[in-house]
């Protein structure tokens, strides 16, 4: 990912995390926009809230996605989930 998101698009994500802000205690929104030509993906966030209740929360997704990645790949060479 290499490109930004135009200003307009940041500016309504900021605004949406915000919003989300006045009812959690942390907010991380991460958005990507295919913006043309070959595979380039433009990447934006905007984080409301303890940085580190953040930073927890996406370790946190990554692990569970990774350890839901690893038991689908063993079930898939045992013949299991199809």
């Amino acid at each position: 990912m290499s490109d930004t998101i135009p200003e307009d698009l940041q500016k309504l994500v900021d605004a949406k995390a915000a919003e989300l802000s006045e009812h959690f205690d942390s907010v991380r929104v991460m958005v990507t926009l295919h913006a043309g030509g070959d595979s380039v993906t433009a990447s934006y966030e905007a984080g409301r809230g303890n940085f580190y209740a953040q930073l927890g929360q996406v370790r946190e997704w990554l692990q569970i996605q990774d350890q839901y990645q690893r038991e689908f790949a063993k079930s898939k060479e045992g013949g299991g989930l199809e």
